[in-house]
């Protein structure tokens, strides 16, 4: 079902799906069910999410990687829209970045109308740091230190060679085989802008609010510092804000 589009682009999608070949969807990991705790100690710096509080987490599953450049591209292309400016870093494995949410909200539609699966969507701020933190309890999903072998970071150094974006997977998965969970491009979520975990929700859902125009985004990206790679770390930005390091990855609920 189509739940974010427009009517034009509803058309755009019908004539787009209309006698074609089925979409390939990204590819996406199942993560298990499960309970974490969530958010960063009260002695943590301003950017990590506080305060700290249990969340139940229901399975669903996860982009292995960042949506790229050559899945966005074929979305744009079988709808008509222009293509989003790379700034010269680079298409194909890259992570799409330079659209805003209601852009990533029409290419799930797509996907949900275009491919033989279904149910894809943003993941929530809990989901996402859950599966973040792959069931790991240290800083890192890696460890107690930042470290260029792991992540593209600010500078370079170690595995990181690229000063901006770098092609998905380019370092190790954690540990449930999730790549670009620390550093490259912020990653958009289906939560509003708030900001602290006081009232939020407890069961892995969103935070919603109507009229909401800013949401939370998650990850850091190829110039965050230690504080901001933690997986605890969080950020917001409007629902119209383009940028070379910010981009987005699936969920998809499980029948």
């Amino acid at each position: 079902m189509i739940s974010h589009a427009s009517p034009a682009l509803a058309l755009l999608l019908a004539a787009a799906c209309a006698g074609g070949p089925a979409v390939t969807p990204p590819e996406m990991v199942d993560v298990p069910a499960g309970r974490f705790t969530m958010g960063a100690s009260p002695d943590a710096d301003a950017q990590q999410g506080k305060p700290q509080r249990v969340v139940a987490i229901a399975p669903f599953r996860l982009g292995r990687t960042p949506v790229t450049f050559a899945q966005y591209d074929a979305f744009a292309r079988a709808t008509g829209r222009p293509l989003p400016q790379d700034d010269g870093l680079g298409r194909g494995e890259m992570p799409v970045v330079n659209i805003d949410r209601f852009d990533m909200l029409a290419y799930i539609d797509w996907l949900n109308a275009a491919s033989e699966e279904s149910r894809f969507r943003l993941p929530s701020e809990a989901e996402w740091e859950y599966a973040a933190r792959a069931s790991t309890t240290t800083s890192f999903y890696w460890g107690e230190d930042p470290s260029p072998d792991h992540a593209n970071i600010r500078g370079t150094g170690g595995a990181d060679r690229w000063e901006l974006t770098s092609p998905v997977a380019s370092f190790p998965p954690n540990p449930w085989d999730l790549y670009d969970m620390a550093g490259n491009v912020w990653e958009m979520t289906a939560d509003c802008r708030f900001a602290t975990y006081d009232g939020a929700p407890t069961d892995g859902s969103p935070h919603v609010e109507d009229g909401c125009r800013s949401h939370m985004v998650r990850g850091g990206d190829y110039s965050s510092s230690r504080r901001g790679q933690r997986p605890t770390a969080r950020a917001a930005t409007g629902d119209r804000f383009r940028s070379a390091s910010l981009g987005f990855r699936l969920a998809q609920d499980l029948d």
